[in-house]
């Protein structure tokens, strides 16, 4: 046999129709596991009730399929929401259906929200395919997509010329600048120096892709050599030809930016 302590007993004795409130710690010491517990709490009602083992393992609290439409989800959860959703809520939602545009969640009859694939970006047309358990965090204002997405290529910027269908380059050479103002420059469109492996590929191919002056001097990239602040440059003779420059000295040499789908 062993003693509760008097506010655990109240709580084993309390009505299972209603959940239960302390102010302090509660202290269970039975020796055994499986007794240290405390008994007959019911499924909570309210957002702020207590969970019970039940309710835990249901998940039914941060778990439903969304109805509505591919487009503008609606989902009940157990207990009900009564305000806006907290940031960081993360819930899992089972979708029956491939969304064909931007989506939007009704939780709880609170929004709609938008889901997004990130902060400001809208979900695309089959982004969600049927039956996906998408798992989903609220930022504080939309719902964030954190799985299920299949893998997106961006199109080449404009000015570059696509290589292969995981880079595009410019196809012409930019003015002589040191490596950091190259670097920077890049950069401001989104892109970088190209690899020493990039250029490569683009020089192999410059007739057929309409690339100019990929032989006859050197060019930064973004690869660095075997030695402190040693930047690769490529260029001068051949496509394979590689050299190294200290990218804190002069000269400036000339660049081209390279851009990753």
């Amino acid at each position: 046999m062993y003693a509760l302590p008097l506010l655990a007993c109240l709580l084993i004795a309390a009505s299972v129709h209603a959940q239960v409130e302390v102010d302090r710690p509660v202290l269970l010491t039975s020796p055994s596991d499986s007794a240290r517990r405390v008994m007959g709490l019911s499924d909570p009602l309210e957002e702020e009730d207590a969970l019970n083992a039940r309710s835990a393992a249901l998940g039914s609290f941060r778990s439903a399929t969304a109805s509505g439409g591919p487009n503008a989800w609606s989902a009940a959860l157990t207990p009900t929401l009564v305000t806006t959703p907290p940031p960081g809520l993360e819930l899992l939602l089972r979708i029956p259906y491939m969304n064909t545009g931007a989506v939007s969640l009704t939780l709880d009859g609170l929004g709609p929200f938008a889901v997004e694939e990130a902060p400001g970006d809208p979900l695309d047309s089959a982004d969600v395919p049927a039956g996906l358990m998408a798992r989903l965090l609220f930022d504080g204002s939309a719902f964030q997509l954190v799985n299920g997405r299949p893998a997106r290529s961006r199109s080449c910027p404009s000015g570059f010329v696509e290589v292969t269908s995981q880079f595009c380059i410019e196809p012409d050479q930019r003015d002589t600048v040191d490596f950091q103002e190259a670097a920077l420059v890049c950069g401001a469109l989104g892109a970088r120096l190209c690899t020493w492996g990039e250029f490569y590929v683009a020089c192999v191919r410059a007739s057929q892709l309409g690339l100019n002056d990929m032989v006859g001097d050197w060019e930064w990239t973004n690869n660095s050599a075997n030695g402190n602040m040693g930047v690769r440059v490529v260029g001068v003779t051949s496509c394979t030809i590689g050299g190294t420059a200290f990218a804190l000295d002069p000269p400036a040499r000339s660049f081209r930016c390279c851009f990753r789908h």
